[in-house]
């Protein structure tokens, strides 16, 4: 796949992967949507994203086709604290109404892109960030959040 952040091969450290499905998957159970199964261009585009972003660490989203969430931590992360982290957000999250507003998606944006219905594919990737700490990157497709839409 060629994006315009693509730069020259950049090692890759290894996530286990099985972990970040097995936890996207254990959040969508819990409202009854089916699991989600893992793309490796997914992963690839994920990938590519967390390594441009590795220079600054900054959580910026990507010009992606696809959903997207991204954590950064100065530390280090395993795949359930990445996930568990974006869940955190169902605190705020209205489950009689689950139709997505903009005006919500900043408080829950990255639960409702966990358990988007339509969203059947997901890939992940990690980077150490240049001044340390690491950033993760989820690429879901089809995209979840879709204004005035429901998540499921």
């Amino acid at each position: 796949m060629t994006t315009s952040f693509q730069q020259k091969e950049v090692m890759a450290p290894a996530i286990d992967q099985e972990e970040l499905l097995a936890r996207h998957n254990f959040y969508r159970s819990k409202v009854g949507v089916p699991p989600l199964v893992w793309s490796d261009e997914l992963t690839e585009y994920a990938q590519n994203w967390a390594n441009h972003l590795s220079k600054s660490c900054d959580l910026v989203h990507s010009d992606s086709p696809y959903g997207e969430n991204i954590y950064w931590t100065s530390g280090t992360a395993t795949p359930t604290e990445v996930v568990d982290t974006w869940a955190s957000e169902e605190r705020y999250y209205n489950h009689k109404n689950t139709v997505y507003r903009s005006s919500t998606g900043r408080r829950t944006g990255h639960y409702s892109q966990l358990i988007w219905r339509n969203t059947t594919e997901v890939g992940g990737a990690m980077q150490k960030c240049k001044h340390g700490g690491e950033i993760w990157v989820c690429s879901y497709n089809p995209y979840g959040n879709v204004i005035n839409s429901k998540a499921y």
